[in-house]
């Protein structure tokens, strides 16, 4: 074999090794975590999750192909529903999206044009959103569980139930759900209160919420305590 066709096989695999891994980390970042089973407590709470409403995403440092076409509805809806859930008591957590290590930020500059990159301002949560508590959690991947602490905080106020807001309904929002599923929470997505980048797959997407077991309501509903049916 030629020194040339040496130097060309080598690059070959070095180039298939690098996809290889940048594909598996994708795959990792995006994959719902799984943790214990939580208990059947005596006094369950109920805890909403917004979820990645972040400059990066919403706000003034989104750059394409952010920020969301209709973040200002989403937001207006957003604070309206923390509002009502201040007065139910409810626990109110902030999830904010931190990429960290090498393969996350270049994952972030491939995909996304460089957003949520931990240490940058553009990872803190739009200066819209009305903050209502100190309950906020970085999160290193898409699943907001994959922070331990969001573990740890809901299990500590023994909260069985969850509502979620924010974005993207694809993505975080739902693997979050599927982690929240995994340990035995009640889910819930209220959703004209999710904003979804490809509005192609609502009603595919909505039709997955159910057959996984998340209950679906409309923002009016949660507000008002009353069926939107």
């Amino acid at each position: 074999m030629s020194k040339i066709k040496k130097v060309l096989l080598v690059t070959v695999i070095v180039i298939v090794c690098i996809i290889g891994l940048l594909i598996g980390q994708v795959i990792y970042l995006a994959h719902p975590t799984k943790g214990r089973i939580i208990d059947q407590y005596e006094n369950p709470k109920q805890a909403l999750l917004v979820i990645d409403i972040q400059e990066d995403f919403t706000g003034t440092t989104a750059k394409a192909p952010f920020p969301y076409k209709d973040s200002d509805r989403l937001i207006r809806t957003v604070n309206a529903i923390t509002e009502a859930a201040s007065a139910k008591s409810m626990m109110i957590v902030y999830i904010r999206q931190e990429l960290d290590g090498l393969m996350g930020k270049m994952l972030s500059h491939l995909f996304a044009g460089g957003v949520a990159i931990r240490g940058n301002p553009g990872t803190a949560i739009d200066k819209r959103i009305s903050i209502l508590s100190d309950a906020i959690f970085p999160k290193p991947r898409s699943d907001s569980f994959s922070n331990p602490e969001l573990e740890k905080f809901l299990i500590g106020n023994h909260v069985n139930e969850l509502y979620l807001v924010g974005l993207d309904a694809d993505g975080c929002v739902h693997v979050t759900a599927k982690g929240a599923l995994n340990r035995g929470y009640r889910v819930n997505i209220i959703t004209d209160a999710v904003v979804l980048k490809d509005e192609d797959r609502w009603e595919e997407l909505l039709a997955e919420y159910r057959q996984e077991g998340i209950q679906l309501m409309l923002s009016q509903e949660f507000l008002t305590g009353k069926s939107s049916n």
